[in-house]
């Protein structure tokens, strides 16, 4: 039995002097001494997120290179039942997270994270983010050596820098102990493949891969560096990103679109000089000891390792901690977290297998699979901001499904929203979460992607075959699985029919997600901002338009198809949510063509489609280049609009004004008007205000009152008063 005590990642003390003061920043914020914007930027960072559920908080908890210590799962297990919901969830880059914590224990639970050797600094924001290694460092038979030295080493060297926290955008490193890749080192920011040289140990090294929105798979920056310089190689890779990184537009801002507008050899070049310069003046931070953390948990060498299958990642804290007691007598003396969710006790010994599986079975969740597919799903929209569909809801139908079929080969990933945290775009099978409107309603689908390959120089991404509502998913895996096993061609042809979607034949049902009884909504979305949830109904029709445009040879249909998907895209910006082509129209007309945003010869365009709607023009085909112009111009605005769903492009024609009359009493009904839409609209209406005048907002209970206040107050505008009046709420906001 193995009890070893010492610390996994030693936490550098600039990290240790953060979470202590990070006490004095809640004190704060929660006097309203710090706004609730200036908050989030602080909190991030330190791994502190806000979930779905107002109020509520989650905690990324770093694990270096997967490896964690009983003792600092007994710690985690004891944080989650006395400050969270009970249950820890596992990763897809080995973190551990704490869920439903209210902020003013957050402060609480870092220090005594702290107090173990653990931290969640880094684990959000624009920062280094938890570096990973193969979930089977140091014991698995086909590495070329244990690179967890050298994951957490670099851990130590680059958190010890407080620029590491406000980078461009999230760097993500990762250490593959083979070219078989089972780290994912192909598509990280910065990856290192383990190589010997000569008998000395080193680094094959590729950078900008990422698995977001745009994916890409790295790119060799060198051929073999020596072990130790992998501090000069994050360091330059570190100082590169921060200098040419895309810090004015988020989504431009990963490392991959560096290389992808600069080239690959310029990237290179200014790579190399960075790497140069860090090697004639140094460092400017200590590099670390490279120590050999294994020995101190030795392994037999007939030792077997037992997995964990956790399903969607959770385990419930009682369980968590009984896993590392478990560990703690029969096998190393540590836990290692996968990328695929699940959790390895290693170093037991053969003829023990069996004594630990017993006690497993007497954990209060089943962790050995039965035959059901590895899915692996991020967190979705049941907790998380960002979420679009409920991944988690669609993990569990199809185990349900599949149970009798068995695939036993066949890792299949969840992504709820194209950020990728079930990494869809390297799995057998993804699913990507997105929404399609049917009918004029929101119906909530997933991409379908296939034929991804991950090796060391050898990789590509899944492609995506098509589109499927969620909820035909299960039936369609369930359709395409034969003789235990996934045929790609079959799953692309079904995909393609599945696709193909007969609004006639969809039950109520398909418009509700997977675990939920309520209509398919956006609502929530966004950090603590109703507008995310507008932004991703304008792309839909965005990619409608472009969808339709992009349709050659053109016809009438396709053209008149682009134009009306354009016109209507951006009428959400205003509030408004025509259904008719004319009302479209007028709108598009009123808010975008009037003010000057589009070619004043745009009037005609909409003047012609509506003739041949109606059988006064013969066709509309050779309107296909002005339609197209239109398109492009609607997504240049879509791309250019801030936070606040204003438009940082300028008009393209002189400015008619409009003329806009506020309330006289500065008072607007928005009962029975649904989130994200009422958030537009009172936003539309305070703009006419004076600044210090106050508008009283009258809103629905539930979605409506708990999403619009926030939505307001992250815009930095003052909440004075909510109150419940009968059956609706009154929101008096004064504009800032």
């Amino acid at each position: 039995m193995n009890s070893p005590t010492k610390a996994i990642l030693c936490i550098p003390e600039t990290v240790r002097e953060d979470t202590l003061n990070y006490r004095g920043q809640v004190e704060r914020f929660l006097k309203a001494e710090t706004s609730p914007v200036s908050f989030r930027a602080y909190r991030v960072p330190m791994g502190v997120y806000e979930q779905r559920t107002s109020g509520k908080f989650m905690i990324r908890v770093r694990i270096g290179a997967g490896l964690v210590l009983p003792s600092q799962l007994q710690c985690l297990a004891e944080l989650s039942r006395t400050y969270g919901n009970g249950v820890l969830h596992v990763t897809t880059r080995q973190d551990i997270q704490i869920h439903e914590v209210n902020i003013e224990d957050t402060p609480d639970v870092l220090e005594k994270l702290l107090e173990v050797g653990l931290s969640s600094r880094g684990g959000g924001g624009n920062t280094v983010r938890n570096i990973t290694a193969c979930p089977e460092t140091g014991v698995c038979p086909d590495e070329v050596y244990d690179v967890a030295p050298y994951a957490l080493a670099a851990a130590e060297y680059l958190l010890q820098d407080r620029s590491s926290f406000n980078l461009p955008r999230k760097y993500k490193i990762v250490f593959s102990g083979c070219p078989q890749d089972c780290a994912y080192a192909s598509v990280a920011d910065l990856g290192f493949f383990a190589h010997i040289k000569d008998g000395v140990k080193g680094f094959a090294v590729y950078a900008a891969g990422g698995l977001g929105s745009n994916p890409a798979v790295a790119v060799k920056i060198e051929e073999f560096i020596k072990a130790e310089e992998i501090f000069v190689v994050a360091e330059a890779i570190k100082q590169l990103f921060d200098k040419h990184g895309d810090r004015a537009n988020k989504h431009k801002a990963r490392l991959r679109y560096v290389l992808a507008r600069m080239g690959v050899d310029e990237f290179l070049h200014l790579y190399r000089q960075e790497k140069d310069h860090l090697s004639s003046e140094g460092l400017p931070n200590r590099a670390p000891v490279i120590r050999d953390v294994m020995q101190d948990y030795p392994v037999a060498d007939d030792s077997v390792t037992i997995r964990l299958w956790l399903e969607n990642g959770d385990i419930p804290a009682d369980d968590l901690e009984r896993v590392g007691q478990i560990a703690c007598r029969w096998g190393q003396g540590l836990v290692r977290t996968t990328q695929l969710q699940d959790l390895l006790i290693t170093g037991v010994a053969a003829d023990n297998t069996d004594s630990v599986n017993n006690e497993l079975k007497d954990l209060g969740i089943d962790v050995f699979g039965n035959g059901h597919p590895k899915v692996v799903a991020c967190a979705g929209a049941s907790t998380c901001k960002l979420g679009l569909c409920l991944s988690k809801g669609l993990s569990k139908a199809i185990s349900d499904k599949l149970t009798a079929t068995e695939l036993p080969d066949t890792v299949i990933r969840i992504s709820g929203c194209p950020n990728s945290c079930g990494h869809h775009y390297i799995a057998d099978i993804g699913f990507q979460g997105r929404a399609k409107r049917i009918n004029d309603r929101l119906i909530p689908c997933y991409d379908v992607l296939v034929g991804a390959k991950i090796h060391e120089g050898q990789a590509s991404l899944a492609e995506r075959v098509g589109t499927v509502p969620a909820k035909q998913i299960p039936g369609l895996l369930n359709e395409v699985a034969g003789d235990r096993s996934i045929d790609d061609i079959r799953l692309r042809d079904l995909t393609n029919l599945y696709s193909k979607i007969d609004d006639s034949l969809l039950s109520e049902d398909a418009f509700c997600d997977w675990g939920s009884d309520e209509a398919f909504s956006l609502a929530g979305r966004g950090p603590g901002e109703c507008g995310a949830g507008v932004m991703d109904v304008i792309k839909l029709d965005i990619e409608e338009a472009k969808d339709a445009i992009g349709t050659k040879p053109a016809t009438d249909q396709t053209v008149y198809k682009a134009v009306v998907a354009a016109a209507r895209a951006l009428l959400y910006k205003v509030g408004l949510e025509p259904k008719k082509e004319r009302e479209i129209f007028k709108g598009f007309s009123e808010h975008l063509i009037l003010p000057g945003w589009v070619k004043p010869q745009t009037q005609q365009l909409l003047d012609h489609v509506i003739d041949w709607k109606i059988g006064d023009r013969g066709t509309i085909k050779d309107l296909s280049v002005q339609a197209e112009d239109l398109v492009d111009r609607v997504e240049e605005l879509f791309l250019s609009l801030d936070a606040s769903l204003n438009f940082k492009a300028k008009p393209i024609a002189d400015k008619t004004d409009i003329e806009e009359t506020a309330s006289q009493n500065h008072v607007v009904d928005l009962r029975r008007v649904a989130c994200p839409m009422n958030f537009v609209k009172a936003k539309l209406e305070l703009e006419k205000l004076e600044i210090g005048d106050i508008l009283e907002v009258l809103l629905d209970d539930g979605e409506p009152v708990r999403n619009a206040p926030d939505s307001f107050a992250q815009q930095g505008q003052d909440i004075l008063d909510i109150k419940k009046i009968e059956d609706y709420f009154s929101v008096k906001v004064k504009r800032k």
